[in-house]
């Protein structure tokens, strides 16, 4: 197979061109991919044509699957690995999660063990909106000012389901699984596992700091959000049908932007990697 990796963004995405539509490839390649996404975060593939079996066995190359039990109604049936993002019905009824991943963050981080990887699937996309932006957390790690490096070293956030739930999802009512979540404290400053570099962690689901004052770890919090999703750190993807993204929970952010969903239809399918705890970065 003849496949090429194309930088999207400097050193932030890379579109991999000329691989099998339904992603079954050998070892080999396999492992170019693998350190593809190391490199660069997040992978574009274009042109997919992936059944279920087909998106949960790449997927689970990268490591064991999750499943979303806190969303378990809107799993698929023969692939309860699969999640249906989407704002079509049948016969009245929701088929997928509707409105999903709207505000940044990254996938679990208000779990004890957040997410590794998403690998998100188009298979109707609307003509307009709809769009996915994406932070490198990496980027803006560095780019942080030192007096503010020195203020997260060594420290952890909390990051809350409960509370914040009614924050980030007004119009979704809390299930009994968000509310037995305990909150989790990560670090701030995280090292991946396998790259060794270190991301700037916090999102939605971010609260307090540890060992500040309430007052001063919500203004923190607030000011390295904002300071995560700075335009030179972020990429928008216009989704065509048949486009699946990889991407990397633990040195990146992504959100989901709005679309008229009482007019079109969007319907995506995404597998989730299961995570390890969250590293933190020493020096």
């Amino acid at each position: 197979m003849t496949m090429a990796f194309q930088p999207i963004q400097g050193s932030f995405g890379i579109e991999v061109a000329g691989a099998p539509p339904d992603l079954d490839m050998d070892e080999a390649d396999f492992r170019r991919i693998e350190a593809a996404w190391y490199r660069g975060s997040f992978l574009l593939f274009r042109g997919l044509t992936m059944t279920p079996a087909q998106h949960v066995a790449f997927t689970r190359r990268f490591g064991p699957l999750h499943v979303l039990v806190e969303q378990a109604a809107f799993n698929l049936a023969d692939h309860p690995e699969v999640l249906v993002v989407s704002n079509v019905e049948d016969g009245g009824r929701a088929v997928g999660l509707k409105r999903a991943g709207w505000g940044w963050h990254s996938d679990g981080e208000d779990k004890p063990l957040p997410n590794a990887g998403s690998f998100l699937y188009a298979l109707e996309v609307p003509p307009e909106g709809g769009d996915t932006l994406f932070a490198d957390c990496y980027a803006a790690y560095a780019a942080l000012a030192d007096d503010v490096r020195r203020r997260i070293a060594g420290r952890r956030a909390c990051f809350s389901r409960v509370r914040m739930h009614h924050i980030n999802y007004p119009h979704l009512e809390m299930n009994d699984v968000h509310r037995r979540t305990p909150d989790s404290w990560h670090p701030i400053a995280r090292r991946h596992p396998l790259t060794g570099r270190t991301a700037l962690y916090v999102g939605r689901w971010a609260v307090e700091i540890e060992g500040m004052a309430a007052a001063d770890g919500e203004a923190l919090i607030d000011q390295l959000k904002n300071f995560a999703v700075r335009p030179e750190f972020v990429y928008r993807h216009r989704w065509r049908v048949g486009d699946a993204i990889l991407w990397d929970n633990r040195c990146m952010q992504h959100c989901a932007t709005e679309f008229d969903d009482a007019r079109y239809r969007r319907l995506m399918y995404r597998t989730t990697i299961e995570g390890e705890p969250p590293q933190l970065a020493v020096g």
